[in-house]
């Protein structure tokens, strides 16, 4: 039989050797351009209000990380994957169905809204989109509002665009009835390409949560841990911008 101190310094062990791979772990981390959350710029470090209120709370929570950018498609295959381990993102995307675990708190949100000419009617109820034209940005599943517009019974014609401008301008081309998008980076989009009489209506308010691929070793405590480190910011007033 093991003697007391011995057993104990066994369990001592234990313990530090589990908080050395805890440690040592770098949780990868995957972003894409969504400006003011996500904000990419060539030569640049990435940075964005989602992504350095999470960058604190990472540090907070005592995980390494790495931080790379993706596509959506590509970030969503990533995550559903294990290749990227952890996003703060909406939950509907179709891709991610049974592969992530989500967290529990919102950490911000984000309106999603339609966008139309000045000489056309704004839809107030997604029932209004029915039988028209909608400009959407590839990749983005609009927090599973894409199943809508893509409902053969719905009869909505999607047209995509690569990016926000290129849908505003295709917009004002008159290339389809409406736009959908979201307000912070159609904001922007209108704002660079000086566009003026453009209508808008908000549809829905979706919350960002902690989304965690299945795959991440130890998710859950990841999940858990980070969404802890947020709620002690809030308190202590530190994540007044989301």
């Amino acid at each position: 039989m093991k003697k007391p101190s011995a057993l104990i310094a066994l369990v001592v062990l234990s313990v530090l050797s589990a908080g050395i791979v805890l440690a040592e772990g770098v949780v990868k981390i995957g972003i894409l351009d969504f400006s003011p959350f996500y904000v990419i710029e060539e030569g640049k470090e990435p940075t964005g209000l989602v992504l350095e209120a999470l960058k604190i709370a990472m540090t907070k929570a005592g995980f390494a990380y790495e931080i790379k950018d993706y596509p959506p498609k590509r970030l969503y295959q990533n995550l559903a994957e294990g290749k990227s381990e952890l996003f703060l993102g909406i939950k509907g995307v179709p891709e991610l169905e049974d592969r992530v675990l989500y967290g529990r708190s919102k950490i911000t949100t984000i309106d999603m809204r339609v966008y139309t000419r000045a000489e056309t009617p704004t839809p107030k109820t997604k029932d209004e989109l029915k039988g028209k034209k909608i400009i959407v940005i590839r990749g983005y599943s609009y927090g599973g509002f894409i199943k809508y517009l893509q409902d053969p019974a719905n009869q909505i014609e999607v047209d995509e665009s690569d990016n926000h401008e290129i849908a505003f301008k295709k917009l004002q081309a008159k290339r389809a009835d409406y736009l959908l998008d979201y307000r912070q980076p159609a904001d922007d989009a209108i704002k660079a390409l000086t566009l003026t009489g453009v209508q808008n209506n908000s549809l829905s308010l979706l919350d960002i949560v902690i989304i965690v691929s299945k795959q991440t070793p130890n998710g859950q405590e990841l999940v858990d841990k980070l969404e802890r480190a947020f709620e002690e910011l809030r308190k202590e007033g530190k994540l007044k911008d989301i």
